[in-house]
């Protein structure tokens, strides 16, 4: 038997374990050290993995839980609440959700500092290496059913394709002059909320719920999943520790603000938006004029539509014991 054969199959956890974060770390640690081929992947595999605890810790620090890693399991409870969690679940999710990011940083030209002087073409193989073969091997060893398991399998690859969709429409736009507010809350959708609406359902599915109960939960997931975004768009748009003005990245409360503005006054705006990528003095000058701006404030309002939403579809899932879910929406509310 190989090492990834021999590797954590089939272990399970409790959300309310003391260790569960680090027995989903544990696993996934042991799962792609298994499966690397030379200590030179293995290295790469480290570094991607230092990235995603970093993550995953903020997010805890942030809202007192992990959309990607924690979500997923805590759906999996509430629809079954007397079993324990497939750790191989949220692991899936979690690398995955590691894999896009390692690959939207590459598309938006910044990455985190610790990769330090690998080459773009390095850490671009880590995301495929992740995306391609850990994430399969973990929803390999959610389940022993055939079919259970070919059903995980066309969701995971149904997200994949509407977030991949969404990447595309943001790539192509050449700036936020351009984005209309449906076209910047479509790619917005289109992205993690998708991904974790995916990985809710495959939980749901995972516990035995039917399929109403499926839906609603997917759907409560992607308003989750909307009003985190936005989130944290705003958070990274506001803070200079935020990436989000050096990268130019165009997130929906910054079409709002751009598109609110005249056509004549937009070409000054993005000319120091582009100035903003280099200098600091401007990045602060637009955080200041942001935090003021009427239409980044209406833009929010769809964070709480979205919440609102959350709420209603956990509600018509009518689950045995909803009550994390519901501490999630509302400990996002209380975010800010």
């Amino acid at each position: 038997m190989t090492a990834a054969q021999s590797g954590p199959a089939s272990e399970t956890a409790r959300l309310d374990d003391p260790g569960f974060a680090e027995a989903l770390t544990t696993w996934i640690d042991a799962l792609a050290d298994g499966l690397a081929r030379s200590e030179g992947q293995r290295d790469l595999l480290r570094l991607a993995r230092a990235e995603l605890a970093d993550k995953e810790s903020k997010a805890r620090a942030a809202v007192g839980f992990s959309i990607f890693g924690t979500l997923p399991a805590a759906v999996f409870e509430a629809v079954a609440p007397q079993r324990q969690v497939p750790i191989a679940l949220p692991a899936a999710s979690a690398l995955t959700f590691l894999a896009l990011d390692i690959l939207d940083d590459l598309a938006d030209g910044d990455w985190p500092a610790h990769w330090g002087d690998r080459h773009p073409a390095e850490i671009e193989l880590t995301g495929v290496l992740i995306l391609s073969a850990l994430v399969p091997e973990a929803l390999a060893r959610t389940t022993g059913d055939p079919a259970l398991l070919a059903a995980l399998g066309a969701v995971h690859r149904r997200s994949l394709l509407r977030m991949a969709d969404g990447q595309r429409e943001d790539l192509a736009a050449p700036g936020p002059a351009s984005w209309e507010m449906a076209t910047a809350r479509r790619v917005l959708n289109a992205r993690g909320p998708e991904q974790v609406s995916g990985y809710v359902e495959m939980a749901a599915l995972l516990a035995g719920a039917g399929p109403a109960t499926v839906r609603q939960l997917a759907a409560y997931a992607h308003r989750l999943g909307g009003a985190l975004t936005l989130t944290s768009d705003l958070a990274d748009l506001l803070s200079p520790q935020g990436r989000d003005l050096t990268q130019g990245k165009r997130t929906l409360p910054l079409a709002a603000h751009v598109n609110a503005l005249a056509a004549s006054e937009r070409p000054a705006l993005l000319a120091r938006l582009e100035a903003a990528r280099t200098s600091e003095a401007e990045r602060e000058a637009l955080r200041r004029e942001l935090n003021a701006s009427p239409a980044v404030a209406a833009a929010m309002a769809y964070r709480d539509i979205d919440l609102a939403m959350a709420r209603a579809a956990l509600t018509r899932a009518e689950l045995p014991e909803p009550g994390r879910l519901a501490g999630f929406v509302e400990a996002l509310a209380g975010a800010g």
